[in-house]
């Protein structure tokens, strides 16, 4: 006979199977199911932890949902109503879908990590489990040469998590003028009367974009070419800080060079109060220069997540800060499950994100070469699951068209510009779906995408 968190988890399998949970859909919350159920409340946190580890269940702050990117492919599936009595809208194709990741994670080292954290939950309030937070510093130490102080790491709820406490912390320490062991002198700075300025890169990945402005931050944009990025543009910009992903530029997968890092760090130290935030999102996956935070201990604050290296339904991530803000960026992080947080732990000891990574590399490498083999023309981004081809003016509109026609999620290449129109072009993903899926799916668009 099952267990009760696999009869739970199998039926929420079924309800999938059968289409009365369809991807989006929120779940009861854990308390209102051990009511409904009459079982243990750790039964079904074993459940959902399980189906969170699987990619099935995407866990936020404000409660737990089917993944909105989990693909259902099956013979069948009965439409459901909206509020207004009408069917509803087709699910939106994912197949070549910029940013969409590879299947869920399903490997036995993550299923036991799982098995075993959930065996004996614990509670971590903010920064996160110790033994989590030493062993991140050993993983960045071995895959990126870099020597981080375990205390200097803090567990966050993603990447946006990470982002939004330290664009709050710095805004709250301008605001009391605060800080002099910082050198926030802001008041020979700025005007005191002008909202808080990020900078960011333009063409870039805007996922990120959001948090910003959703805390009272002004975005400006630094054009992401020529000299001008650091000569002209930071020093006119004034920003309080920098957001930039310097070892995988979006959309065009371009790193940084040595001499640009060296000119961005000697542009923070020279401007009091600034401050470099570092979107290191995907950095295992490719050979890259040394992290920002390496150079500029004191004035970085780097951002890490396990989205594209593990799952983005683990919905966890870490964030490596100053001393002297650590603290203050704790106090303001969302906590994050103390399951998920010990799973991953596990998984780190065990060794398994190291070989999990080498064989995404492998299978990142293979589905690049299908890419470029079938697209000659089109420009792979190391290290990822991108590819963009660059198109004339007159033809992008009708690619896009007939691509999304024929169910293919490319994305226009000037959808990552802001302000202008960009370089016409499409961006294809080469994450979702099988090998084969993937091969037919590029083969489909080669039909439609000039020669």
């Amino acid at each position: 006979m099952p267990s009760i968190p696999a009869s739970i988890v199998a039926d929420i399998r079924k309800r999938l199977e059968d289409g009365s949970l369809a991807p989006g859909d929120r779940l009861p919350s854990t308390r209102a199911l051990v009511d409904k159920l009459g079982v243990s409340r750790g039964s079904v946190v074993s459940a959902y932890e399980q189906l969170s580890g699987e990619g099935i269940l995407l866990s936020t702050p404000s409660g737990s949902c089917i993944h909105p990117n989990l693909v259902v492919t099956l013979p069948t599936r009965h439409l459901r109503l909206s509020e207004d009595g009408s069917p509803p809208a087709a699910s939106a194709p994912s197949l070549l879908q910029p940013g969409a990741p590879l299947e869920a994670l399903t490997t036995s080292a993550w299923r036991g990590a799982w098995r075993t954290a959930v065996a004996e939950p614990h509670a971590y309030p903010s920064p996160g489990s110790d033994r989590l937070r030493y062993l991140l510093a050993d993983h960045f130490r071995l895959t990126r040469a870099v020597s981080i102080d375990p205390q200097s790491i803090l567990i966050t709820a993603g990447a946006r998590d990470g982002l939004r406490a330290t664009l709050a912390t710095l805004a709250a320490m301008r605001r009391s003028n605060y800080g002099s062991a910082l050198e926030l002198r802001t008041a020979t700075l700025h005007e005191s009367s002008r909202s808080n300025r990020l900078a960011v890169e333009n063409p870039g990945f805007g996922s990120l974009r959001a948090v910003p402005a959703s805390i009272g931050w002004e975005t400006t944009f630094l054009p992401n070419n020529g000299e001008s990025f650091f000569s002209t543009a930071l020093r006119d910009l004034s920003p309080d800080a920098v957001l930039i992903t310097p070892n995988h530029q979006f959309p065009y997968g371009l790193q940084m060079s040595a001499r640009r890092r060296r000119e961005l760090v000697e542009w923070r130290r020279a401007t009091p109060g600034a401050f470099l935030i570092e979107d290191d999102y995907d950095s295992e996956l490719r050979a890259t220069h040394p992290a920002l935070v390496a150079l500029d201990p004191a004035g970085t604050v780097l951002l890490g997540s396990f989205a594209k290296t593990l799952t983005p339904a683990l919905g966890l991530g870490y964030t490596i800060v100053p001393e002297a803000l650590r603290e203050s960026i704790a106090a303001r992080l969302t906590p994050v499950c103390g399951i998920a947080q010990d799973a991953l732990a596990n998984f780190l000891a065990a060794d398994g994100l190291r070989l999990h990574t080498a064989r995404m590399r492998r299978e990142y490498k293979y589905r690049r070469g299908v890419f470029e083999r079938i697209f000659p023309e089109g420009r792979t981004m190391d290290g990822s699951l991108g590819a963009i081809i660059e198109l004339p003016s007159n033809v992008e509109e009708q690619v896009l068209a007939d691509a999304h026609e024929a169910g293919l999620a490319i994305e226009s290449l000037g959808k990552y510009w802001s302000g202008r129109a960009g370089t016409p072009g499409i961006v294809v993903g080469l994450g979702a779906g099988s090998r084969e899926k993937l091969t037919a799916a590029l083969r489909k668009l080669r039909q439609i995408v000039p020669e």
